[in-house]
């Protein structure tokens, strides 16, 4: 039986992190990936929805370049051509992790499911492997809620509506989080005419009530028809497919050529036969474990999706990076009240970092929100893109940041001053003195840090 110093089930960005980290110790390392390397986030995650959503966004530029005095023909999107590209730019990265494994004597990987047959050992393809160390990073993927018919429909999910092979002329979306508006942003701009179907009261109920409403009022006004607090019954057909539902005591019935469920995530555990390692997991099959990642199992841990909690590719990068010091090294470590920041990929984009208002009131701070809308930003002027506002939940009276919210032009970029802030313990007053470029989106910051 072959016998590894590291077994890392899941070839995705948390396993990858502490595999690399391993081998350039010398460790004698394997991954087990049922799929492909590279996980969620570069085979169907953020990087060919990211690749699709800039598309889109030409594809919207292109059909108001008017405004800015510039005439153009109406443009046609080329389904095939985008996904094609789409496909390339996955590809390119995808090989490049394989070509990593490759050229690494130290680090061997098996293209198969993965099972455990006992607390040292997995087995895949029938080969029986043993280890003095194992760590679970196989992931999450797409959550299908149990709606009568739906199984029938032949519905999509974010990974198989990048798969599609031609745009359908319309589709019912069936979510409302951070999915859900990022998709249906994107395909109405593809001229697919889209219907956002939400549980919730509020779009992506997680952000700031203000961008929740923000978020809306856009999607409205590309097209999108966006109803929320439903409660849908069933689903039936498969090309036209019909919603059945009731919203505000109103029974409502919904068609489009096709449906997309965006209601969440579920944990790859299904197949991994965990009880044989004593591995435990919650009531919704994520692994359990401590701050420093260990499960109940001596020497197995979970990092990555596969543990819950917040599902962003970062998260699981920084989940690999502070693990493998603590497996290699032996630092003492802890994944408790990290700093994670977040970004949706709409127009305008959202971002942000550490607490909202009301979750900071409901924990006893004395609160100020200072705020400054783009639009009284030269550059958000001189760019066309005025719509959004950075806020600053801070702590009276000696300005602590305890969270920072942007809802507006390229957000997911300007928010990591925020989160160097929050890293270094700067307060209000520091970005308040910090001198920033004009004509800049980044200088809303200083404004809002600024405004009483």
């Amino acid at each position: 039986m072959k016998t590894y110093d590291l077994f890392v089930l899941g070839g995705g960005t948390a396993g990858m992190t502490v595999a690399r980290a391993a081998v350039a110790r010398g460790w004698k390392v394997c991954v087990a990936e049922s799929r492909f390397l590279g996980g969620t986030c570069v085979n169907v995650g953020c990087i060919p929805s990211k690749t699709l959503i800039y598309t889109a966004r030409l594809m919207h530029m292109i059909n108001n370049a008017d405004e800015y005095g510039i005439s153009s023909g109406k443009p046609e999107a080329d389904w095939a051509k985008i996904i094609r590209r789409k496909d390339q730019v996955v590809e390119e990265m995808r090989s490049g992790g394989y070509s990593s494994v490759e050229s690494n004597d130290n680090l061997t990987l098996y293209q198969g499911e993965a099972a455990f047959v006992g607390p040292d050992r997995v087995s895949v393809n029938g080969e029986k492997l043993q280890a003095k160390r194992i760590l679970i990073a196989t992931g999450a993927r797409p959550a299908i809620p149990p709606i009568p018919g739906l199984d029938n429909s032949q519905y999509l999910t974010s990974t198989t509506a990048m798969e599609l092979k031609q745009l359908p002329q319309s589709l019912i979306i069936i979510g409302g989080g951070i999915i859900a508006v990022e998709f249906a942003q994107m395909f109405v701009r593809f001229g697919v005419r889209v219907t956002i179907l939400a549980r919730d009261e509020t779009l992506a109920g997680r952000l700031e009530p203000e961008i929740s409403r923000g978020l809306q009022e856009i999607l409205e006004s590309e097209g999108v028809e966006v109803l929320t607090s439903i409660d849908i019954s069933e689903v039936s057909g498969s090309g036209p497919v019909t919603v059945k539902a009731k919203r505000e005591g109103e029974e409502r019935s919904l068609t489009a050529e096709r449906v997309l469920v965006a209601t969440g995530r579920a944990p790859n555990t299904d197949s991994l036969n965990l009880p044989a390692a004593g591995v435990k997991t919650d009531s919704r099959g994520y692994v359990t474990t401590d701050e420093q990642f260990a499960t109940d199992a001596e020497n197995i841990w979970a990092a990555g999706d596969v543990t819950g909690g917040a599902m962003f590719t970062h998260r699981a990068w920084h989940d690999g990076f502070i693990l493998s010091r603590h497996l290699i090294s032996g630092e003492a470590i802890s994944n408790k009240d990290r700093l994670i920041p977040f970004a949706v990929f709409t127009d305008p984009e959202v971002a942000g970092i550490g607490l909202g208002e009301e979750k900071a009131r409901q924990a006893g701070y004395d609160v100020k929100v200072q705020s400054y809308p783009y639009d009284y930003g030269g550059r958000a002027r001189a760019i066309g893109q005025r719509q959004g506002f950075v806020k600053l939940v801070t702590e009276k009276p000696d300005g602590r940041i305890l969270g920072a919210h942007i809802f507006g032009a390229q957000a997911g970029e300007i928010i990591h001053e925020l989160v160097m802030a929050m890293r270094f313990g700067a307060t209000v007053h520091d970005l308040q003195d910090m001198m920033h470029i004009h004509p800049t989106l980044a200088e809303a910051i200083n404004s809002a840090g600024l405004s009483t």
